[in-house]
């Protein structure tokens, strides 16, 4: 039985939610561009690259993801994208959409844990026409209430079409951190219809900041862009950094069903130790993100081989998130609730293990290499990569300077960061939990 949960980047899934008006298809143009970086006196990092690509695109980041949240606010972040596009200072939600659908043009809010980034992509015609747009949404909010009360039908949906492997994600995370990263990236029940005006805007200020900010552009003009990031009415500053360190714990949602979803995982590496960064992201491949053959059930990673023969009707992919500070690794699972005792037990036995070959290192850094390059064609998603670094660590690097240093990854690194992972682990569950173990019931 073949699971949805292989047939898309889990990462993508975890950390991008999003609310768009319009859908471009990516036409990706030349992915190996050199990124121009400069910092404003206001301490606004802007970055650009030229990729000749026939679709331009300019995203606005704030670091300003749900690890930012606090008790009160639980939520805002969900409300803050969902909220994209909404009336805001000089334009009507209706201008809003009308001018951007005319000239053609797509602008997405998406959010994770760490970043909220507002993305206007289109014709390099219709971005000039446009850009006013994003700069209304991006920094002139003004929340009204009345708009605000027309949104909730939305978040309930959100939260409804949840797929479960996500609200695994969503558990291990808070069972992990359990405040700042722990935070959902969607809103709880309760709080619909509660987050106010005053609330929003409170965040806003709060956190969308000159110093917590970044304008990044692809196949637009460095000197225009710096240009444009100048003209924009942020508010100088760069609040307060939220700690988020790596405890660990269980957390179990037994929902019933046929299904059982468990995440095991460990701490990982924070994105500004980039070397132990890419070990993790080599260890990712070998241990196995899922088939790399259109409709096969199974791969050749570690997790696939522990588990043999045992259980046939799973879909798994390990987990690697790097966070500013902190990171998090593990294997997610899906499988029928009878056989989710075995594939949660092999699945701890690997990461405690601290052991992988160089068989599986070396194939892990060629398809890390693969990913990369392919996601750099993507305009799309090499946009709000680029932007995520860029809020985050100020010095963003192109996927193919990352793929170029794959290679000074050892065995030795690997083994390193595997070791990290099994010192504390992480249990998290999902779906009819009647064979997944406790916590302290993993060997």
């Amino acid at each position: 039985m073949a699971s949805n949960l292989t047939k898309a980047p889990l990462l993508k899934v975890v950390s991008i939610s999003n609310r768009g008006f319009a859908q471009l298809a990516p036409i990706c143009g030349n992915p190996n561009y050199e990124l121009k970086t400069n910092v404003l006196p206001s301490k606004l990092v802007v970055t650009s690259a030229e990729n000749e690509s026939n679709i331009s695109r300019v995203s606005i980041v704030f670091r300003a993801g749900s690890r930012n949240e606090s008790s009160d606010n639980l939520g805002v972040t969900h409300v803050l994208r969902t909220a994209a596009g909404l009336s805001t200072k000089n334009a009507s939600q209706f201008a809003i959409i009308r001018n951007i659908q005319q000239v053609g043009a797509s602008l997405t809010a998406t959010s994770d844990r760490e970043t909220i980034a507002y993305t206007l992509e289109g014709t390099q015609q219709a971005l000039e026409k446009a850009l006013p747009f994003l700069t209304e949404v991006a920094t002139q909010q003004v929340f009204k209430p009345w708009e605000l009360s027309d949104i909730s039908n939305r978040l309930l949906l959100d939260i409804a079409t949840r797929p479960l492997q996500l609200r695994a994600i969503d558990l291990l995370h808070n069972a992990a951190f359990r405040t700042g990263l722990g935070n959902s990236l969607f809103i709880p029940k309760s709080k619909i219809g509660r987050t106010s005006s005053e609330t929003l805007q409170h965040y806003v200020a709060s956190n969308f900041l000159s110093g917590r900010a970044a304008v990044v552009g692809l196949g637009v003009n460095h000197n225009e862009l710096t240009q444009y990031a100048q003209s924009l009415q942020i508010e100088s500053g760069e609040g307060s950094a939220v700690a988020s360190p790596y405890k660990g714990g269980e957390l179990r949602s037994n929902k019933g069903g046929d299904m059982a979803y468990v995440a095991v995982a460990g701490e990982g590496a924070s994105s500004k130790c980039p070397k132990e960064a890419l070990a993790f992201a080599v260890l990712q491949r070998a241990i196995g993100v899922g088939p790399q053959i259109k409709w096969a059930t199974s791969d050749n990673g570690a997790f696939s081989r522990a588990v043999g023969g045992a259980c046939a009707d799973y879909a798994s992919t390990a987990v690697n998130v790097s966070y500013s500070d902190v990171g998090l690794f593990g294997v997610l699972i899906a499988a029928p609730a009878a056989t989710a005792g075995r594939l949660v037990e092999a699945a701890a036995r690997l990461l405690r293990s601290g052991s992988v070959s160089d068989e599986d290192v070396n194939r892990g850094k060629k398809q890390l290499v693969t990913s990369l390059l392919m996601d750099a064609e993507s305009g799309s998603s090499a946009i709000l990569n680029i932007g995520s670094q860029a809020a985050t660590t100020g010095a963003p690097q192109t996927a193919s300077q990352i793929a170029a240093a794959v290679d000074s990854v050892s065995t030795s690194d690997v083994q390193s960061a595997l070791k990290k992972v099994g010192r504390k682990i992480t249990l998290a569950s999902i779906g009819n939990l009647s064979k997944v173990p406790y916590l302290d019931e993993l060997k």
